[in-house]
């Protein structure tokens, strides 16, 4: 009854993901707590996704972090670590470049670039906003049960309400292919760049509806 050789196995569904990612979660929260560091909500929520659920690439993220940070590990210092970029600025990045506002869309990468964040990664935390918000609109109530901050949460939900879900899956397509583009690109932050003026021009397009 086991798995052939060779066969692969199914990726996790987002539940099972989300939920193998929360159990890590509260388990450096506890480690953490053993340690006498306090590791705040968001903090903690970086890490178990960064690990991918892994409880050895977690701890070790975790120890990591208490390295640098010491007793008192908040989200931006995850961040900083990891070399990820501000939620806000993200947010407000993916809402310049579905206005269709390509120069702001540039600028907004350029900061966050500056202030070291990855290409890859940002374009990862698009896909990731940009998942949550059709969570949004099919499942509120899962959607609504996920640790984010309550301005994510509020700006989340006004987006979904206007978005439709032509657009939003059309943004979901477009950055997935994005991104495998990036990771093979010889400069990912051009590659970054030309993905967002796409994404900008592709949002003053008509849906298939509306073309019908």
């Amino acid at each position: 009854g086991g798995r052939a050789p060779g066969a692969t196995r199914s990726p996790p569904s987002w539940s099972a993901r989300t939920e193998v990612c929360d159990i890590l979660a509260g388990h450096l929260a506890e480690v953490a707590g053993k340690e006498g560091v306090r590791l705040e909500e968001g903090a903690k929520a970086l890490l178990a996704r960064a690990a991918d659920g892994s409880v050895r690439d977690g701890l070790s993220l975790l120890d990591q972090a208490i390295v640098q940070g010491g007793d008192h590990i908040d989200e931006t210092r995850i961040r900083d670590m990891l070399g990820l970029a501000d939620r806000s600025r993200v947010i407000d990045l993916f809402e310049a470049t579905l206005k269709g506002d390509v120069a702001q869309a540039l600028d907004i990468f350029a900061d966050l670039y500056r202030a070291g964040a990855d290409p890859v990664v940002v374009v990862g935390d698009l896909l990731d906003f940009t998942h949550w918000l059709t969570r949004l609109k099919v499942a509120p109530d899962a959607a609504q049960s996920q640790p984010v901050a309550e301005a994510e949460r509020v700006r989340g939900g006004d987006m979904a309400a206007t978005l439709s879900m032509a657009a939003l899956t059309r943004v979901w397509q477009m950055l997935l292919k994005g991104l495998g583009e990036l990771r093979m690109a010889p400069a990912p932050v051009q590659a970054a760049e030309m993905l967002l003026v796409r994404l900008a021009y592709a949002a003053d397009l008509p849906n298939l509806g509306d073309v019908i």
